[in-house]
């Protein structure tokens, strides 16, 4: 291999290195307000919402479920590795492990999650959405 292909080789894989950084996240980039939907075939589809705000010790959630009475209950575990977030809710025995989709909004932001509720033992998939400003 000659020592031009040797560098052209090389500047691939940085440029492919740092495009690939470009499009990491962070938990940060998920603050807002979060919608999805989940059905257990009695009173129709149900919504669900996640709140991440940015406080002063970091990433802070409330989860809320009106159909079953339950709101703003804070989120007493927020983790986040990549694409992969997990929140878990003891109090009410629920927690919540999805992906990022990469799908992006027209300024960059991550606007789906694709995962699993999981409460008493029970599993649901709930896609979130996150709310877009008009």
């Amino acid at each position: 291999m000659s020592l031009r292909s040797k560098v052209r080789l090389v500047l691939t894989a940085i440029l492919l290195g740092s495009s690939v950084n470009a499009f990491a996240l962070e938990i940060e980039d998920l603050v807002g307000t979060w919608r999805g939907s989940y059905n257990i075939n009695i009173g129709g589809d149900r919504e669900v919402v996640l709140m991440l705000t940015q406080e002063a010790d970091g990433i802070k959630g409330q989860f809320e479920d009106p159909s079953s009475g339950v709101f703003g209950i804070a989120v007493e575990s927020i983790t986040f590795d990549g694409t992969d977030i997990r929140f878990s809710i003891p109090r009410i025995d629920g927690s919540y492990y999805g992906s990022v989709h990469a799908d992006r909004s027209a300024d960059g932001l991550a606007v789906r999650i694709d995962g699993d509720w999981s409460q008493v033992g029970e599993f649901m998939p709930i896609t979130l959405f996150r709310d877009i400003a008009p």
